[in-house]
């Protein structure tokens, strides 16, 4: 790939077709049978090699194939990672771009009664596969990383599935509920009501509504009341935080969602974090959804709880920031020695 004079060598990218046993007749009737798109070195495989992996996570409203293309002003995945891989100064690893997407934009990688079981999907079928299917290293040279929704998957993950990986890295992670999600629920009741109601607005999420900033928030914190609600809910807007059509807030729906906060439950999964040889935690001090004061309290119980781990702050806000990977898997490439 020539770009202004300058030659960059991309990762290879090889697309698989994957068919879900926990996926089928999910909740939502979101299809089974999903593309999985997995990232290796430009330069190959050595005869025997064997190489780490590194699970991506997309972000709320991407799938694992919206990670791979660029625009005519940013390098694609493959072209930002390939010469990262070449000059040894990233992990030389196979990095996995699942698609863990719903018809309402994301799943937050949980195991959730009204979306389905996603956090089973990635860890007891999708990891398996790609052992089975790629010359991999094991758990101890698996890593998860991801931004926004994916870096909240990531943590989650971590903590709910003990020694399944050996590193996390967590960008801009949905952390610190009260500043990220709250301070949208006026603008995402205005958009309601601009649609004819709650009701109408659901009908059909991919109806031709036009996919601006209103609209995707919106439609993420009817996602996030999706993934959040338990067993027993029958109707998506009462595990709204607020009702939708008065605004009276719902204490008891939001302290369920207060018990998924990665800031609220650090300490129960201590032991599991511990055992980390990295957890990598970073966000722009700008962030669009405020979700840098959700990384700083992520990152001050992570002290109090004696859970080692790198955190950062750089100039940037929410959006644009894929150049941080190269930073987080720099720090994983360091502990893995490779």
């Amino acid at each position: 790939m020539h770009n202004g004079g300058m030659t960059w060598k991309t990762c290879e990218v090889a697309k698989l077709t994957h068919t879900s046993d926990v996926l089928r007749e999910n909740p939502l009737n979101d299809p089974h049978i999903r593309d999985l798109f997995v990232l290796t070195p430009p330069d190959g495989l050595s005869p025997g090699e064997r190489l780490p992996v590194v699970y991506l996570l997309a972000g709320y409203g991407a799938r694992g194939c919206d990670l791979i293309s660029g625009n005519a002003l940013a390098r694609s995945l493959p072209q930002l990672l390939g010469p990262a891989m070449e000059a040894r100064q990233i992990p030389r690893a196979h990095v996995v771009l699942p698609d863990c997407s719903t018809r309402y934009g994301g799943s937050q990688y949980l195991d959730s009664p009204r979306c389905g079981r996603y956090q089973s999907y990635l860890i007891d079928e999708l990891v398996p596969f790609v052992d089975e299917t790629f010359p991999t290293l094991g758990a101890r040279y698996r890593a998860i990383i991801g931004k926004s929704s994916g870096g909240y998957g990531a943590i989650m993950t971590a903590m709910c599935r003990p020694g399944l990986f050996d590193a996390v890295c967590a960008h801009s992670p949905d952390a610190g509920f009260e500043f990220s999600y709250l301070p949208l629920l006026p603008k995402a009741l205005d958009t309601y009501r601009a649609h004819g109601g709650l009701g109408a607005f659901i009908a059909d999420p991919r109806a031709i509504f036009p996919k601006d900033s209103p609209y995707m928030i919106a439609m993420s914190l009817l996602a996030m009341a999706l993934c959040y609600a338990p067993a027993t809910a029958t109707e998506l807007a009462e595990e709204f935080p607020c009702d939708p059509e008065s605004g009276v807030f719902r204490d008891d729906v939001w302290h369920r969602w207060l018990a998924l906060d990665p800031v609220r439950i650090v300490a129960e999964h201590a032991p599991a974090l511990a055992e980390l040889r990295l957890l990598f935690l970073d966000a722009g001090d700008r962030d669009d959804y405020a979700m840098n004061w959700g990384a700083r309290a992520l990152h001050a119980t992570l002290g109090r709880a004696d859970i080692p781990h790198v955190y950062e702050e750089y100039p940037g806000g929410h959006h644009g920031v894929e150049h941080r990977l190269l930073r987080s898997l720099a720090a994983l490439s360091e502990r893995w020695r490779l």
